[in-house]
């Protein structure tokens, strides 16, 4: 059944508990449990900071409005100004090559929906689907980072994972992943999810729930400590619980 069909049925439940089922504690946003599976130190200490929109994700997000239909790099920038009060002019540039590669593609689909709240109840998690479609492939993520050069980054695969499990429960086993939207190269991946993805996912979700119980961030093995605004900061969470060092 197309999603415009199930809309009506699945997505409109009434106010959002914000309680998981099964006893799991408050929901946790997909947003999370992928900064989770990328960095648990980074995710503790950052937590409570809450961090501007950027000027190139909010030009990024306003050009997605407009896929599937002719592109107009003055049009984009005019509504971007009226959503994010700090425009950053040095920013033109940017647009105007999205919207250069982003033009020169003839498959973009248009939404049937943007921005929906989607949650699943059964795993506690929560977020919002940037673009809805009628037909399969049923959402895409918009991203403002450019695209890898084969598939897509691990972290956008576990976003897809989060979102795909919370539509399955919303509107049917037939969602078997989503596009991301790499704008700033012109570019839609496709991710079908598998297994491992889920997996991964589950592993995060649970070690997310654990920090924000006060439990200690466990290093990663690899940590992405490069441009980390934290690095430095990961020795002193040797030993310390989270309620302290917060």
């Amino acid at each position: 059944m197309p999603w415009q069909a199930r809309k009506e049925k699945k997505i409109h439940t009434g106010r959002r508990n914000s309680f998981s089922v099964h006893g799991r504690g408050p929901e946790l946003s997909i947003s999370s449990v992928v900064s989770v599976s990328r960095c648990p130190i980074r995710y503790a200490l950052g937590k409570k900071e809450k961090n501007p929109e950027s000027w190139r994700y909010t030009l990024t997000k306003q050009l997605s409005l407009h896929l599937g239909e002719e592109l107009d790099a003055k049009t984009v920038w005019e509504e971007a100004c009226l959503v994010n009060d700090n425009p950053d002019p040095s920013q033109k540039p940017f647009l105007s090559e999205m919207v250069r590669l982003c033009g020169g593609k003839n498959d973009w689909r248009a939404a049937t929906a943007t921005d929906v709240p989607v949650r699943s109840g059964s795993y506690g998690i929560h977020g919002t689907v940037d673009r809805i479609f009628e037909n399969e492939p049923y959402f895409a993520i918009v991203r403002s980072s450019t695209a890898p050069a084969h598939g897509v980054y691990t972290a956008d695969r576990l976003r897809v994972t989060g979102y795909t499990i919370c539509l399955r429960e919303m509107l049917g086993d037939h969602v078997k992943g989503g596009t991301i939207e790499y704008l700033p190269s012109g570019a839609s991946r496709l991710v079908i999810v598998e297994p491992r993805d889920k997996r991964r996912f589950l592993q995060a979700l649970s070690e997310t729930r654990r920090i924000d119980e006060g439990g200690l961030p466990r290093r990663p093995f690899r940590p992405p400590c490069s441009h980390c605004p934290y690095e430095g900061d990961c020795e002193d969470t040797e030993g310390t619980r989270l309620s302290e060092l917060l």
